[in-house]
């Protein structure tokens, strides 16, 4: 009975969850009347599908300032009823917080799944008619070519490239949150105090770091407009044992990589630290040692290092990590980490890259080809991946509900024959807009998405139902136990 009850509470908190957006698919072609509204549903319609198994707009003009305004006015009524809740409850301006945010820059939203050869599209699309600021100004807003593409090698299983402005961010947000005037990011000023923080900030960003360090904080916020990328290559054919939990397992071989634009010279000061610590000898010096040339300057891991145990070297091996770096590539003056150096200097080889594999170009037909990020993860790897975490779940040899739980949420993250999935998120002039080609449309995920309370219920309670049985009297197991032919004692 118990499990029943949790069951029919998460299945009402499932619905609850999927009648909103159930109802935006409904309702939202009767929501547009004339006026502004009606331009905004049109604005939005446009960078949308229509006719498939899912379109969903929601107006949010003044919504979110007028729940940051209900959030003020609250808080400032609780401190009027209990003079205690002022000691308890920070002096916040929600509204204030809300526009260096930039989310108030949201007027609207929408939402399309058509089908295609390949699965679904998706589109997400945020309007921003001014603009969009603050935080999510962090994340470009101006589109690009997607160099991660020029880069990683054809047939290359899983990229990742994020533009991200960590500089926009200090300037807009930060500087703003301590006391920023409106010509400088639009937003309210904090007053005097506000000011003192701001200049303190300024100051202690303009004093050099402690040594070894040679650079100020000013310096590497100026560098940290910046992109992000990620490269990672599997090989099936060369599967690598990994003992799980006492289990023999395998997963493919790897090789791959992390890009970081503008900061590669952060290397100069991580080898001037690995030297000090190298002179004062010991088992704390780290197990690298320093390479230097025409197009790489960083630190290579050393597999024979003598502070590395035989576990470690071990562990090293089996994950074929024995020549990963931490490197500058002069060139570029990119920050690289990776497996190895051979890998990294393929990524600047004239070798076959991944804008023209036939399998990535499958993947992402229909998707911009410009854009502030990018995500790919091919079939393969999804197949693999599935695989392993499969295997590894089953190896545990849980409990038939946690088993069929496990199983659900890996269904739902790794669907079984997946087609690999894509996304582009790139800037319109009035908005954000992110595509994506995947083996589940909007609607598959809001409604699996509703599903995972009654699965995690179903979790919990098998779990709660073991530790019950910990604490139960002897005699319960006693009873449980008893041949079938033998009375209970109170009958």
């Amino acid at each position: 009975m118990k499990l029943i009850k949790l069951v029919k509470s998460s299945t009402s908190l499932a619905l609850l969850v999927l009648i909103p957006f159930l109802g935006i698919s409904l309702l939202s072609f009767a929501s547009a009347k004339d006026g502004p509204d009606k331009q905004r549903f049109d604005e939005v319609a446009g960078q949308l599908d229509l006719g498939g198994v899912l379109y969903g707009y929601v107006s949010v003009d003044g919504d979110l300032s007028g729940l940051a305004k209900f959030v003020n006015s609250f808080m400032s009524g609780m401190k009027e009823i209990d003079k205690g809740v002022s000691a308890h409850i920070p002096d916040v301006d929600i509204e204030a917080l809300m526009k260096i945010s930039g989310l108030d820059s949201i007027s609207a939203l929408g939402l399309s799944s058509i089908q295609t050869n390949q699965g679904f599209r998706n589109k997400v699309y945020l309007h921003a008619p001014n603009g969009i600021r603050g935080l999510l100004s962090m994340f470009g807003d101006e589109a690009k070519e997607l160099e991660v593409l020029q880069l990683a090698p054809s047939g290359t299983d899983f990229v990742v490239q994020q533009e991200v402005k960590l500089k926009t961010f200090y300037n807009e947000v930060v500087l703003v949150a301590l006391g920023g005037s409106p010509e400088q990011g639009g937003a309210m000023p904090l007053g005097s105090q506000g000011m003192m923080m701001k200049m303190m900030v300024d100051g202690m960003m303009k004093q050099p770091m402690p040594p070894p360090f040679s650079f100020t904080g000013e310096k590497l916020i100026n560098d940290l407009d910046t992109n992000i990328m990620v490269i990672i290559d599997g090989n099936p054919s060369k599967m690598l044992p990994v003992e799980l939990e006492g289990n023999d397992l395998e997963m493919p071989s790897i090789q791959g990589a992390i890009l970081i634009d503008n900061v590669g010279w952060l290397v100069t000061d991580l080898i001037k630290m690995f030297e000090a610590e190298k002179a004062k000898g010991g088992k704390r010096v780290p197990p690298f040692e320093v390479i230097d040339n025409a197009n790489w300057i960083g630190l290579k891991l050393s597999i024979e290092s003598e502070n590395l145990s035989k576990r470690d070297r071990k562990e090293i091996r089996q994950f074929g990590l024995q020549n990963a770096m931490l490197a500058h590539h002069r060139p570029s003056g990119k920050l690289i980490v990776s497996s190895s150096k051979e890998f990294a200097s393929g990524l600047f080889s004239k070798k076959p890259k991944l804008a023209s594999d036939p399998v990535f170009l499958a993947k992402t037909k229909g998707l911009p080809k410009q854009g502030t990020a990018i995500s790919y993860l091919s079939p393969v790897l999804m197949t693999e991946l599935r695989k392993f975490i499969k295997e590894a779940i089953e190896a545990e040899n849980p409990p038939e509900d946690d088993l069929f739980a496990a199983l659900s949420m890996l269904d739902f993250f790794l669907p079984e024959g997946a087609l690999g999935e894509a996304m582009v998120t790139t800037p319109t002039e009035e908005g954000l807009l992110s595509v994506g080609n995947s083996a589940y449309s909007h609607k598959s995920k809001i409604l699996m998405g509703a599903a995972i309370p009654t699965l995690v219920s179903v979790g919990m309670y098998t779990a709660l139902r073991q530790v019950d049985r910990m604490f139960e009297p002897a005699e319960a197991f006693e009873d449980l136990e008893a041949p079938a032919e033998v009375p209970h004692k109170h009958e």
